[in-house]
């Protein structure tokens, strides 16, 4: 995989592509320090406590940014690791130097229950974006940010650990999930190797947050998107990211 990694100036810059895309200037494009990234509206009403979040104009309409306060921004991105790369691109490119990740996994160890809250320490990477950005081949990527992270998480419920994240959402077998368990891999996922790859190499901070709303631990796969249990993480999800995000 190391074989993607070329150290050469890229083409395409996502100043530039944000530019004419929206026809503004980078004065008129400019964020502030921190990004939430959520995948769902639904989360993005209950960071803004049901209260309509205001828009930042100058990027519509190629991205839909909200301004939750003078230092946050809040923005939903398409699921898998690609996405999450162009997106950390474009927003650091304009200001945004601390990405939060508000995520969903699959759970893999054996204590993961439907609704368990993690905060992602390390990322196995299976994405194929990670090895675009880092010219080492490890197998693991992770974020130096977490560790400032981990006290206040772990006291509101989060675990640290370690996660599995694949492109290949139905290619999570059997015996993959069976060794992945057996080497300490709490959850599986789309997009933290990726985020915290880009974030790696472009000297920015990332952390990934995951409610856990499904499970592969049993030998079958058990969804949980309806269930009281998932309802409950979300809630303490959406509770800390207003309480201790949002500055």
């Amino acid at each position: 995989m190391k074989r993607f990694f070329d150290p050469s100036r890229a083409i395409l810059e996502p100043r530039s592509l944000v530019t004419s895309f929206t026809r503004k200037s980078g004065h008129e494009l400019a964020l502030p320090e921190r990004a939430i990234i959520t995948f769902s509206n639904g989360d993005l009403g209950r960071l803004a406590d049901k209260v309509q979040l205001p828009v930042i104009a100058a990027w519509q309409p190629f991205r839909t940014i909200y301004s939750l306060s003078a230092s946050t921004v809040a923005v939903n991105s398409s699921f898998g690791g690609p996405n999450i790369a162009a997106l950390v691109e474009e927003l650091s490119s304009f200001g945004v130097r601390e990405f939060i990740l508000w995520g969903y996994c699959g759970g893999i160890s054996a204590s993961s229950r439907i609704g368990s809250l993690y905060i992602a320490g390390r990322a196995l990477r299976e994405d194929g974006t990670s090895y675009h950005y880092l010219e080492d081949d490890n197998e693991f990527v992770s974020s130096g940010w977490v560790k400032e992270w981990s006290p206040v998480a772990e006291r509101e419920g989060f675990q640290c650990a370690d996660v599995w994240s694949t492109d290949a959402i139905y290619r999570e077998t059997q015996q993959k999930i069976a060794d992945y368990a057996q080497r300490g891999m709490a959850a599986v996922e789309m997009e933290t190797a990726s985020l915290y790859a880009v974030c790696q190499a472009k000297g920015l901070k990332a952390a990934a947050f995951l409610v856990v709303s499904d499970l592969v631990n049993t030998g079958t796969w058990q969804g949980g998107f309806h269930t009281r249990p998932f309802k409950d993480g979300v809630r303490r999800m959406a509770r800390f990211m207003s309480d201790h995000v949002v500055r």
